[in-house]
């Protein structure tokens, strides 16, 4: 399974960053689809009902990731419990959030690559220059195009579901393409993002969930007891830590104490000083 995905997202990210480099105004003809030259703006962008779907597709990654995240923090808390779920597992959905649409799609990509959202280009009413995929330090400083983060969160489904069961996993790995495939068109529709910000976003975060579950999941390496300590021994060090800045922080705070203390007490004499005198 690992190495078909990772061979279709390679093969994928090959043939879509030739076609999209050789011609790149398809990005510019596919979102003209979903743009009104009379209003000067992307209708669906603007309705009710199809952002209220837009909100609920959004929080779908999240419900999924909060068992792993309450099973990590608990053994925090508790480093001596034992992990409600398998710690491969945990470290699999987590790293691959932070890995994926946290920091590849946001903080390296987003933040960095520079390209205009389609809303923004001059082919749609406006101020910007169109850049295709390829070439970074566009018009837009902060938060652009290249990649789509919704798009990246929604695609990340497929390392919840590459933990169902084998005789159904195949259904649920459709399943979430079909998810990532429905969020980012529409981010296209609402003209928030060009197909290529989509397909690449569709690249990027399953190469990394294979890579990921290679690294953690693979029966060869998989290893949860000794996860397990890794995850009891950083918890117990954490403690340690808290415990050690919580003391200063405490020391610190009845020296500032004691300090004021004191000056109020000489402010005080000074005063009653002053009004005898």
């Amino acid at each position: 399974m690992v190495r078909t995905w990772l061979l279709a997202a390679s093969g994928a990210g090959l043939v879509f960053g030739a076609v999209f480099a050789a011609y790149p105004f398809i990005d510019i003809e596919v979102a003209r689809w979903f743009f009104d030259p009379e209003t000067a703006r992307f209708p669906a962008a603007h309705s009710y009902q199809w952002l209220q779907i837009r909100q609920f597709l959004n929080v779908i990654p999240f419900l999924l990731l909060l068992p792993a995240v309450f099973a990590l923090l608990r053994k925090i808390v508790i480093p001596t419990s034992s992990m409600l779920i398998a710690p491969s597992v945990v470290l699999f959905l987590i790293g691959t959030v932070l890995a994926g649409p946290a920091l590849t799609t946001n903080l390296v990509l987003k933040d960095n690559w520079g390209r205009p959202r389609p809303n923004h280009v001059q082919h749609f009413a406006g101020a910007a220059d169109f850049q295709p995929w390829w070439r970074p330090g566009g018009d837009c400083p902060k938060n652009c195009s290249f990649v789509s983060g919704e798009a990246s969160q929604a695609f990340w489904l497929i390392a919840p579901a590459t933990l169902a069961p084998p005789q159904i996993r195949p259904i649920a790995m459709g399943a979430a393409f079909t998810y990532g495939t429905i969020v980012g068109t529409l981010r296209v529709v609402f003209g928030r993002h060009f197909l290529s910000d989509v397909v690449f976003a569709a690249v990027l975060t399953i190469a990394i969930v294979m890579g990921f579950y290679w690294l953690l999941l693979n029966p060869a390496r998989r290893n949860d007891a000794l996860l397990e300590k890794a995850i009891e021994r950083a918890a117990i060090k954490l403690h340690k830590f808290g415990g050690v800045l919580i003391s200063t922080i405490g020391k610190m705070l009845t020296h500032v104490g004691r300090t004021l203390q004191s000056s109020g007490r000489r402010l005080q004499k000074q005063n009653v000083a002053d009004q005898a005198a």
